[in-house]
């Protein structure tokens, strides 16, 4: 308010400087033109009417009183002798030119009349003009107070206004906190800055809430996945001290320990590296090199081999009949596939087939695995990807449900998603493609 209130009066006082300058410059111009007017007149007086003695000063009378202040003028010749009227109007003598005396504006101009040199002298009183100046800077000087008082008043009423939806932006966000980011931002219907300001925030907000539901939802379920091995693990051990039992009893409940212990180790691990892909903002981690990718499929379905054989399905692989280079982490892509066949496996019962296939597109290299298991629901298929999530019913699920997430964050740390397609029944395809080296 206050740098308001000080700009628009300097403003003003610049202002009313220079209208209170022009307006006097125009002022004394007028003033300054009518001066040469009256003294024209006179030279143009005595070559029209051509006349001397008696005559020149009558017609000389005649032309004063018909001009305004036509008493402020003299006629003389250059030896100082007085022409008409026949006392000075003025009581000393001027330089040639214009000049300011005595409250008067004068002018005196030298002409020549029949070979004979003359001066006409005229004068113009200035009282009307610093008497309306003296006004202009009175009326200036008693509106500054006012004026002032209306630019401070505005300045603050203004300030006020335009920054209401700043305190009420302010007073929401107060009331903000973590168990309330559900709340937003009042948004002003201005279309300003504060609008795309009070947006902006909303939006971060929305984020913000996005992720503290993600990171209450992914702590709710890594508890309830680790709740249930740790039970068994504890029933198992309490059961197993609870008397003397024999060697091969040990044996066992051990052995169920060991099998739910490396489940636990397996979603740990999945929980970390989940964790750790949160916390990366940059690829550091995942170094990119030239990776043929017809040697890590092979390799990686050779792995899998044994499982299929025990459950009666049927691998098979696709090379490109080139070799297919693309700039990938060969440890990252060996763990998408074994994670993407292990998926596949689980899911096709025995009979069924599995395709690992490589190939070229576009400039790119592309990784497939279709099978010809019993397909994704699909209103199951937008979730596939999210932590924690399994469809139990259509698909009999097993696993933490973590898998599918992480291959997700492996292929995006290539700068590529996975593409899927299933259909009930039919079977379902995971599709990514990377850049080729």
């Amino acid at each position: 308010m206050l740098w308001s209130s000080g700009v628009l009066l300097l403003a003003l006082a610049i202002f009313s400087i220079v209208v209170y300058s022009y307006l006097q410059r125009d002022m004394l111009r007028d003033v300054d033109r009518g001066l040469y007017a009256k003294a024209n007149g006179v030279r143009t007086l005595l070559e029209l009417e051509n006349v001397t003695g008696p005559r020149l000063v009558e017609e000389l009378s005649e032309f004063a009183s018909e001009i305004p202040e036509g008493n402020l003028l003299q006629l003389s010749t250059a030896a100082g002798e007085m022409v008409w009227p026949s006392q000075p109007v003025f009581r000393r003598s001027f330089a040639a030119g214009l000049q300011t005396a005595d409250s008067q504006r004068v002018l005196r101009m030298t002409f020549e009349y029949r070979g004979r040199p003359y001066e006409v002298t005229a004068a113009a009183s200035l009282d009307q003009i610093r008497d309306f100046m003296t006004r202009l800077r009175w009326i200036m000087a008693l509106m500054a107070l006012p004026m002032l008082l209306l630019a401070g008043g505005g300045g603050y009423w203004l300030s006020r206004r335009a920054l209401a939806p700043v305190d009420a932006m302010t007073r929401a966000a107060q009331t903000i906190s973590v168990e309330s980011l559900s709340k937003r931002l009042p948004v002003p219907r201005t279309g300003d800055e504060l609008a795309r300001l009070a947006k902006s925030w909303n939006e971060l907000l929305e984020r913000l809430e996005d992720s503290v539901q993600r990171i209450q939802q992914f702590t709710a379920d890594a508890s309830h996945e680790l709740r249930t091995p740790i039970a068994l693990i504890r029933s198992t051990a309490e059961l197993a001290l609870r008397r003397e039992r024999s060697a091969a009893d040990y044996c066992t409940a051990l052995a169920g320990i060991q099998s739910e212990a490396e489940s636990m180790t397996e979603l740990v691990e999945s929980m970390l590296a989940l964790a750790r892909s949160d916390a990366r903002s940059d690829t550091a981690t995942m170094p990119l090199a030239a990776v043929d990718l017809n040697a890590v499929v092979r390799d990686s379905v050779s792995q899998c081999e044994i499982l299929a054989g025990g459950k009666g399905v049927r691998l098979r692989t696709a090379a490109a009949a080139e070799p297919a280079v693309a700039r990938a982490n060969e440890l990252g892509i060996r763990r998408l596939l074994r994670i993407l066949l292990d998926n596949a496996l689980e899911h096709t019962p025995a009979g069924g087939e599995v395709a690992v296939s490589v190939y070229r597109h576009n400039g790119a290299i592309g990784l497939e695995v279709r099978d010809t298991g019993e397909g994704i629901p699909p209103a199951a298929l937008p979730h596939i990807f999210e932590r924690f999530y399994r469809v139990e019913k259509s698909r009999g699920g097993k696993g933490a449900g973590l898998g599918l997430s992480i291959a997700q964050i492996i292929a995006r740390g290539h700068g590529s998603e996975i593409e899927v397609e299933s259909r009930p029944g039919e079977g379902s395809c995971f599709r990514i493609e990377l850049k080729s080296a």
